[in-house]
């Protein structure tokens, strides 16, 4: 892949789950805003709380409009599971929304409201207009700082690898590789630094730590792939969704019926652990800590953190993490 094609994909965070949604979120409080300062100057826009018919008739569009753009959203997340979402693609989808907005908006207005005075075309042409300035204003903003996230991302990446290659204590077999779904090399990292994965769709989330500080890096690959890439090294699927670091774990607890494992990172939130993997790994543990008892001596072996595979901590009050 050239470097003109890559210059072609949309900011990486744009495709994220919880940003997608936010989008959404984003896009209907501009709205609100929006149509307050633009409803005086239309003889179209009928959208407002002036009285209760009005109000009524408003959330009505709003919950339809939403049911559309997740609809939208939706659709994407299942696209780019398939294939790569370029900026033509993503424009495409931009005016497609503003398309089916507008439609909504003239179907609503001559069926519902009863804007019999104005001809369907003027109703559709203004709407449209209206539609693109609300959609494309929070559009602009978002991939602007989409695009900003990756940058920074990319810029912290940087000077990691940089400190990384300074540091003359990191030997190769303490290196973890990862690549991306094309299979070329994206991230070079000490496996004392990276604390755990979480899978987003087609991407996935790296959690690791610089001067000690907690930074993320999202690698568009499949979370099966990154797996089986790591099989030999100390990373552990505890989750659908995760993986952790076996040498980072400080314990494992157990709240009613769920399991957790608590990261030697206060700042890390306990991560799930689900029923089908939690056998696999205890197993993966037990094998770690014999293995670090067996390869030093008696003197380094007193000093080699054992990791507990069980500390039971009741709390009915959190629910299942299956």
């Amino acid at each position: 892949m050239t470097n003109i094609y890559k210059n072609r994909e949309i900011p990486k965070f744009l495709l994220d789950k919880r940003y997608l949604i936010g989008s959404v979120i984003f896009i209907l409080v501009f709205s609100f805003f929006f149509m307050t300062i633009y409803t005086p100057f239309s003889n179209t826009n009928w959208i407002g709380v002036k009285d209760w018919s009005h109000l009524g008739m408003s959330v009505v569009f709003y919950i339809g409009a939403l049911l559309i753009l997740f609809v939208s959203k939706y659709i994407m997340l299942l696209t780019q599971r398939r294939t790569n979402i370029y900026l033509w693609v993503y424009a495409l989808w931009f005016f497609s929304e503003i398309l089916l907005l507008s439609i909504f908006y003239t179907f609503f207005t001559v069926a519902i409201v009863g804007k019999s005075d104005l001809s369907i075309y003027t109703i559709f042409y203004k709407g449209f207009g209206c539609m693109l300035l609300i959609i494309a204003i929070p559009y602009t903003i978002m991939t602007l700082y989409a695009a900003y996230k990756a940058k920074t991302e990319e810029l912290q990446l940087l000077q990691y690898e940089l400190s990384l290659a300074t540091n003359n204590t990191v030997a190769y077999p303490s290196l973890i590789n990862l690549h991306d779904y094309n299979g070329a090399l994206k991230l070079t990292i000490s496996a004392d630094s990276l604390y755990y994965m979480e899978s987003q769709d087609n991407y996935v989330k790296i959690y690791y730590e610089n001067q000690g500080k907690m930074l993320s890096y999202m690698l568009r690959c499949r979370t099966k792939a990154v797996e089986e890439n790591l099989s030999e090294t100390n990373m552990v699927r505890c989750h659908r969704s995760f993986m952790v670091n076996i040498i980072k774990i400080n314990h494992i607890k157990k709240v009613g019926k769920a399991r957790y494992v608590v990261l030697n990172n206060t700042e890390i939130k306990p991560i799930p652990v689900s029923k089908s993997y939690f056998k696999n790994l205890v197993e993966r543990i037990d094998k770690y800590n014999a293995s670090a008892v067996t390869a030093e001596n008696a003197a380094a072996a007193s000093n080699t953190p054992i990791i507990p595979t069980e500390e039971v901590i009741e709390s009915p009050q959190e629910g299942s993490a299956e």
